[in-house]
């Protein structure tokens, strides 16, 4: 029975390298056979099409959201890009290099943490002041701007999962340093799909009639901003980890008519659209 790496998504009767191999190979043949007709714009999408033309043919019964899933787990090595969920860090990575000492991950966790704690004492357990911060908030996002892999984005989202257990936070609770304590609603935004999509769609619907969307959830369910955002990454890296076509179709459908009903609680509110009063 063909198994496949539950890392890499590829079969286990085959090696990477004989893969990839075969991949460049059928690549190569393309390009011989366009001759001068050769565009290299078109590259991508050849070895799109070739691998998963491989993947299936080396991997037979596998669906197209299985192939997906492959390709999400191998996009740096196949498209260049990083995908949520998958991301890991390299020390060969300038880009990720500290920041006067702030790793990415150090700077996800002070960035998130500014609203729960006394901030120089956040600093102060990172070992800076406010003048390094400061420096250090415009440097990491300008290396995510700079980055076109989108490396340095993703693993920020995907420390932002993690900010409540980075370990000088950790510490910082220890100490009682903020305030703790359970919130129903973020229990049920992690574990309830409908509840985050139904959420989603507030807040989108709420920005569109000129509301604050992210305070309109924290008013009415105690879900601050870096809550909602780090549960939104968790739902994101989740979904590409068990990549289904049906189901994410089906809550976004979900999420466009929460959208809907929101838009017309809030015009409700507002007392109805302008739209509403013209006739043709």
């Amino acid at each position: 029975m063909m198994q496949l790496n539950p890392e890499t998504l590829h079969g286990t009767h085959y090696t990477e390298e004989q893969f990839d191999a075969e991949l460049e190979r059928r690549i190569q043949a393309q390009i011989e056979e366009e001759g001068d007709d050769y565009d290299e714009d078109d590259l991508p999408s050849w070895r799109r099409h070739f691998l998963k033309q491989l993947y299936a043919e080396w991997n037979p019964g596998t669906s197209d959201d299985e192939f997906i899933q492959f390709e999400l787990a191998n996009s740096m090595k196949y498209s260049g890009y990083a995908s949520m969920g998958f991301t890991r860090e390299s020390d060969e990575n300038p880009l990720l290099e500290p920041i006067h000492g702030i790793s990415l991950k150090d700077y996800t966790a002070i960035a998130a943490n500014i609203g729960n704690f006394d901030a120089d004492q956040l600093y102060k357990a990172f070992g800076i002041d406010e003048a390094i911060f400061s420096e250090v908030s415009v440097l990491w996002p300008k290396r995510m701007q700079e980055d076109t892999t989108f490396t340095v984005a993703t693993l920020y989202g995907q420390y932002f999962m993690e900010v409540g257990n980075h370990p000088v936070i950790l510490q910082l609770k220890g100490e009682g340093g903020a305030a703790s304590g359970n919130n129903e609603h973020l229990d049920k935004l992690r574990s309830d799909p409908y509840f985050y999509e139904e959420l989603s769609a507030a807040r989108t619907a709420a920005y569109e009639y000129g509301i604050d969307g992210a305070q309109w959830i924290e008013q009415n369910y105690g879900i601050n901003l870096v809550d909602f955002q780090s549960v939104a990454s968790e739902w994101m890296a989740l979904r590409n980890q068990n990549f289904n076509s049906d189901e994410i179709l089906h809550f976004g459908n979900y999420n466009q008519e929460k959208t809907e009903e929101y838009r017309a609680k809030f015009a409700a509110e507002q007392g109805g659209n302008i739209a509403d009063d013209i006739q043709f």
